[in-house]
């Protein structure tokens, strides 16, 4: 879902669809009607409608970090020349999930997921720096999820405007965040994969695809989803839903360098925030998802600068997005969950 392809216009209706199936997205389309209130047709024509228009997909989601193994890196990318060639290797390379196009300190981001530290330094020095006309590589390397509500806040603004409220919040839309740390049999990680083709997909289709047993399919993403690692939900495109504006911001706090996380999550612009350490000194990265060019800076000069301790000093706005993913790395060993 890419942010400059065509809008199309959804309803109320159709929005109260994609907020239902962002608390399961593997409910049946009888639960699905009850949910919102409407008639069973009418659930699988909305459906239809959002999915194959590329508005809304069913995806497994999960936080990385909570995943033993695992590092994340936000990377800001300046190019001298044509940035074809780069967008066309980072589209190809399985631990880049996140690619946008950007004005501002960064020509192209990308956000990457590596399994173990020697994997990431491989990534970093033999996997960015191959980049053609890469002329500045600043990295983000990601400590601690804050926030990320898979743009169900974006959802229940645009809900809002029609006098709607979502099923789920911000708050309650991050996975991963509050949750023990695991470590995952390969197993797991390539049923968390082969789910994002089709989140939706029958368990006899995984298991055959997989080589095992429907019941045991059934069983994986049990442990999966009652553990806390995933949800499967719907996600959506913002840009195609509304015409939003997004951008990036690094920003330093003073010592003890900890914002007050209550106040950003109150501001509801703020889609996702990543505590850690790097791009020019940046002490958390966070995410805006803001009506227009004018709200985009009312929300940063009024909300964000105006946090304690607070110093900007990044800045990216999003141009086009170019890819998205949730793909896992499977790991070399480690053994938690199990069949």
């Amino acid at each position: 879902m890419f942010q400059n392809e065509q809008r199309i216009t959804i309803t109320a209706r159709d929005l109260k669809v994609v907020s239902a199936l962002q608390c399961d997205g593997r409910m049946t389309m009888q639960a699905l009607a009850d949910k919102v209130g409407i008639s069973v047709y009418a659930a699988t024509e909305s459906y239809r409608r959002l999915t194959e228009s590329g508005i809304m997909s069913i995806v497994p989601v999960c936080n990385p970090l909570s995943l033993g193994n695992y590092s994340q890196v936000l990377v800001g990318l300046r190019l001298d020349g044509s940035r074809d060639e780069a967008l066309a290797m980072l589209q190809s390379m399985p631990q880049v999930t996140y690619v946008v196009c950007a004005l501002g300190d960064a020509d192209i981001i990308a956000e990457a997921v590596v399994y173990s530290a020697e994997g990431m330094d491989h990534f970093l020095k033999r996997g960015l720096r191959a980049l053609p006309g890469l002329s500045r590589l600043q990295v983000f390397s990601c400590g601690r999820l804050v926030l990320d509500d898979h743009n169900v806040s974006v959802v229940n603004r645009l809900l809002a405007a029609h006098g709607e409220t979502g099923f789920l919040t911000k708050r309650e839309a991050s996975v991963g965040t509050d949750i023990p740390s695991h470590r995952l049999d390969p197993r797991f990680v390539h049923t968390f994969n082969e789910l994002q083709k089709d989140g939706r997909a029958s368990y006899a289709s995984l298991g055959e695809r997989l080589g095992v047993t429907h019941t045991a399919i059934r069983g994986r993403i049990k442990k999966l989803e009652d553990s806390g690692v995933m949800r499967i939900m719907a996600t959506v495109s913002p840009m195609r839903l509304g015409g939003f504006r997004q951008a990036f911001l690094g920003i330093g706090v003073k010592p003890p360098y900890r914002l007050d996380v209550e106040q950003l999550l109150a501001i509801d612009e703020v889609t996702y925030a990543m505590s850690g350490v790097g791009l020019n000194g940046a002490d958390y990265l966070i995410e805006i998802i803001a009506g227009d060019d004018e709200d985009l800076w009312r929300v940063v000069d009024e909300s964000i600068r105006s946090l304690p301790g607070v110093d900007q000093t990044w800045w990216a706005s999003t141009v086009s997005v170019e890819k998205e993913s949730y793909w896992l790395e499977p790991p070399q060993d480690g053994v938690l969950l199990d069949d």
